[in-house]
């Protein structure tokens, strides 16, 4: 059997920071506004930022299905 390799906190920091730099690039916004958007936190993305401090898997998720949506419609945006 083949062992999966580990997804360490830093990889889930990582992608989130930098799906979210990409899309606050498209869109002309701020960590500050997308994390106040997304879960009423404008520090939110700057704790995921630094890796000395911690966040909540919850709250965590709640910004990816933010971000899911809010790239949906910046797409369908474009498109038009």
């Amino acid at each position: 059997m083949t062992k999966q390799p580990d997804i360490t906190e830093n990889d889930i920091r990582q992608a989130l920071i930098v799906r979210a730099t990409a899309y606050a690039a498209k869109a002309k916004t701020s960590f500050s506004a997308m994390s106040i958007s997304a879960v009423n936190d404008s520090k939110f993305l700057s704790r995921v930022e630094n890796k000395d401090l911690g966040f909540n898997i919850k709250t965590y998720q709640r910004m990816v299905e933010w971000l899911d949506e809010a790239e949906r419609k910046l797409r369908v945006e474009e498109a038009a």
